[in-house]
């Protein structure tokens, strides 16, 4: 038993900034986000739209388009990198956000940008496991507010946005066909926001301290090089875990990182660039919303066969890396 995408949605924000809006705010050279960064625009969400009010929204519409109730529905599981507030979790407050009048099963599954992949094996276990019939996966990310615009190249790489998955156990589907993750503890403080937790809290630390601390950081160059490194090796060997390699592969998703990190990966690995979903001008680094808003992307905007096998495949803070196959 494994499971079939009964059907998806995402929710973006109604607020967009140009590149043109972003070199002012940057107070960089016209054409500099475009050119450097790879900017068109990024969807920043209002106060109104929390990851909430977002992750609500794209839940509703994946419910709508698979044509079922929430009464059909066994799990809900929010895959997100950051939290709407410290407890409860995310799901938890997705589902109130929701007003279902009976009582549902939820958790939060969190593995940075690599959360809703995660959460994907997580499901194709449970469903395989025939614990559960039908999961819904939401990952939302108002991910602009924790940045500063200081640094342009990070300044320019968030956006904010929701997306969310309705699986449903299929005997006729492979589901998640493979996967891989690990994790590189070398690279832990690479990517960081070290506030939130009790490792940088108030009662223990100057304000000033954990004000500063409740920003993303990272050491871009180093992060970068880090991954360049291990990604061509790791695809090697989780596509090799299924007796796959690159060739079985029609479509790939990845993670959308950075501008370059995403054109070093289609030279390094001397991809199709036809074969791979690049969403990252207008929908830039959604953190764990990027993976599904994408896949989302490609199955309702490309010919995607049946049977054809999609790749999914990011780096998230850890250091992590993970990949999946999806047989469709």
């Amino acid at each position: 038993m494994s499971f079939v995408i009964r059907s998806s949605a995402c929710f973006l924000p109604q607020g967009r900034i140009s590149a043109k809006e972003l070199d002012q705010r940057l107070s960089l050279e016209p054409g500099t986000c475009r050119r450097r960064y790879g900017v068109d625009y990024r969807h920043y969400a209002s106060p109104s739209e929390t990851a909430l009010f977002m992750g609500a929204e794209a839940a509703r519409a994946a419910l709508d388009r698979a044509e079922l109730q929430w009464a059909d529905i066994d799990l809900l599981v929010c895959a997100s990198g950051t939290s709407h507030q410290a407890l409860p979790y995310n799901a938890a407050g997705v589902l109130a956000e929701l007003r279902i009048a009976e009582p549902l099963a939820t958790m939060d599954v969190n593995a940075s940008c690599l959360s809703f992949l995660a959460a994907l094996e997580f499901s194709h276990c449970a469903i395989a496991s025939g614990r559960y019939r039908r999961v819904m996966i939401v990952s939302s990310e108002v991910a602009k507010i924790g940045v500063q615009d200081v640094k342009p190249e990070t300044a320019t790489l968030f956006a904010d946005g929701a997306a969310a998955f309705v699986l449903e156990a299929s005997k006729n589907s492979a589901g998640l066909l493979t996967s891989l993750f690990q994790t590189y503890p070398e690279g832990y403080s690479l990517c960081q926001i070290r506030a939130g937790g009790s490792g940088l809290h108030p009662t223990r630390n100057p304000m000033d301290a954990v004000a500063e601390g409740s920003y993303f950081e990272m050491q871009g160059k180093a992060l970068y090089k880090m991954v360049s490194k291990l990604a061509p090796d790791f695809i090697r060997q989780g596509l090799g875990k299924a007796q796959l390699t690159l060739s079985d592969i029609a479509h790939i998703v990845p993670h959308q990182a950075s501008h370059a990190g995403l054109a070093h990966l289609v030279h390094r690995l001397g991809l199709d660039e036809d074969k791979v979903v690049n969403l990252f001008a207008t929908m830039g680094n959604q953190v764990a919303a990027s993976l599904p808003i994408a896949l989302d992307h490609l199955l309702r905007n490309k010919h995607v066969a049946r049977g054809e096998l999609v790749m999914l495949f990011g780096s998230a803070a850890g250091l992590s890396l993970g990949l999946g196959v999806l047989s469709l």
